[in-house]
C-alpha cells in the first residue's frame, strides 16, 4: 500500500503549495497525468477485483461478436470497437493495452476538465485521486471514461452551449449506458439557486435512506432480461444480497455536510454568481438524493450515487475558500481527503497492495 500512500504525499504537498501560492506549470500537470496513468494502466490483475472480468471479455471479444449485435444488451459499442482495434494492433499483451488507454485517456479527460473548471486543480486532483481515481480509473473503466466525457462536457454546458453538452453525453453512452442519464442535467437552471427546495430534497434523502423503499418489488412487473442482460444483473445483486447500502455511511455524511455548509454559509448571491459551485452543488445534492431514494435496491443506488456524485471532487475544494479557519482551511481538506483515502484503501478494501502487470 505503500505506493498509494506516497502518491496522496505528493498530490497533497502540491495541493497545499497552489493554496498559499497559486502556480501555473504544465510539466507538473503533464507529470501528474502520467504517474496517475501508468498507476492505473500498468497495474497488475489481482490489484482491483474488475480485472479478471475484463481480461475475459478482452481475451474472448470476437465470441461475444461472432454474428449478431445482442451483445449490445451488455457491452456498450464504444467499449467493444477500443477492444476490437487493440486486439487488431497487438497479437499479445492486448490487454495491458486496453487499460493503459482507459488510464490515459481518462485522466487525460478529467485533468483537463478540473483545471478548467476548479478553484484549486491540486487540491480537486487529491479528492479525485481519494475516491474517484481508485473505484473508476483502477477498477470500473468503462463508467470512468464515460464520467471524463462528462466532466469535460460541463465545459460548454456552463457556457450555455446545449447541444455541445448533449453530443458529448450522446459520446459518453456508448461507452456506458448509463452516462445517457447525464442529460437530467438540462433541467437544472444554472442561474438561480431555490435554496428552500434543495433543503427539503436533503430532507427528503434522509427520511428515505431511512425507509428504503422497496423498489425491487415495483421492478419484478418488468422482465429485465428482455430489456438488457447488464440491468438483469443489477437487479440480481440488489435481490440475492451481493449488494447492500448504508445511507448513512460516513462518506455519505460527509458530502451531505458539504453541501449543507455551502448552501446556509454562502450567500446565495455568490452561488448565483458562481455558476459552477452552483452545478456542483446541484448536481451533489440529486446524488445524495438517488442514493437514499433507491436505496432499496443497492446495486442501481451505487450506480447513480457515484454518475452524479463524481462532481464532489469539486464541491469539496470550494471548502477552501469559504471555511472560515481562514490560512488553515487547506489543511482541514487535506485531513478529510486522506479520510477518503484511508476508507476507500484501508477499510472497504477497494484495492490490493500494488502490482505491476506481468507482461507476456
Amino acid at each position: 500500500m505503500v505506493i498509494y500512500i506516497l502518491y496522496f504525499i505528493f498530490l497533497a504537498i502540491l495541493a497545499i503549495q497552489y493554496d498559499f501560492t497559486p502556480f501555473n506549470n504544465n510539466y507538473l500537470l503533464f507529470s501528474v497525468i502520467v504517474l496517475l496513468a501508468l498507476l492505473a494502466g500498468l497495474r497488475g490483475i489481482n490489484v482491483s477485483r474488475d480485472y479478471y472480468n475484463y481480461r475475459y471479455i478482452f481475451d474472448n471479444v470476437y465470441t461475444f461478436t461472432n454474428g449478431n449485435l445482442s451483445y449490445l444488451t451488455v457491452f456498450e459499442p464504444g467499449f467493444i470497437a477500443i477492444i476490437l482495434f487493440f486486439r487488431l494492433i497487438f497479437e499479445y499483451n492486448y490487454v495491458v493495452a486496453i487499460m493503459l488507454f482507459y488510464a490515459f485517456f481518462s485522466v487525460i479527460l478529467k485533468i483537463y476538465a478540473i483545471r478548467r473548471l476548479s478553484v484549486n486543480p491540486y487540491l480537486t486532483i487529491l479528492f479525485y485521486f481519494s475516491y474517484y481515481f481508485l473505484i473508476h480509473e483502477m477498477t470500473q473503466i468503462r463508467i470512468g471514461l464515460a464520467s471524463a466525457i462528462f466532466l469535460l462536457s460541463l465545459i460548454p454546458f456552463l457556457q450555455g452551449k446545449r447541444k455541445s453538452f448533449v453530443c458529448l453525453i450522446l459520446i459518453a453512452s456508448l461507452f456506458h449506458y448509463s452516462a445517457i442519464f447525464y442529460l437530467l442535467l438540462l433541467m437544472f437552471d444554472i442561474n438561480k439557486f431555490n435554496r428552500n427546495l434543495y433543503s427539503c430534497i436533503i430532507i427528503l434523502s434522509l427520511i428515505l435512506g431511512v425507509l428504503k423503499l422497496p423498489l425491487l418489488s415495483l421492478f419484478g412487473n418488468f422482465d429485465f432480461a428482455n430489456i438488457s442482460d447488464k440491468l438483469n444483473n443489477y437487479v440480481e445483486l440488489s435481490e440475492n444480497g451481493s449488494l447492500s447500502i448504508n445511507v448513512f455511511n460516513s462518506l455519505n455524511i460527509l458530502n451531505i455536510l458539504c453541501c449543507i455548509y455551502l448552501m446556509f454559509f454562502v450567500s446565495k448571491e455568490t452561488i448565483e454568481r458562481d455558476k459552477k459551485l452552483m452545478l456542483f452543488l446541484k448536481c451533489s445534492i440529486l446524488s445524495i438524493f438517488l442514493l437514499s431514494f433507491l436505496s432499496g435496491a443497492a446495486a442501481f443506488s451505487f450506480r447513480f450515487f457515484q454518475l452524479f456524485g463524481v462532481v464532489q471532487m469539486f464541491l469539496f475544494t470550494y471548502l477552501s475558500r469559504y471555511f472560515p479557519a481562514r490560512k488553515f482551511n487547506i489543511f482541514i481538506l487535506v485531513l478529510i481527503a486522506a479520510f477518503f483515502f484511508y476508507v476507500n484503501v484501508f477499510y472497504e478494501d477497494l484495492l490490493q497492495p500494488y502490482q505491476i502487470v506481468n507482461f507476456k
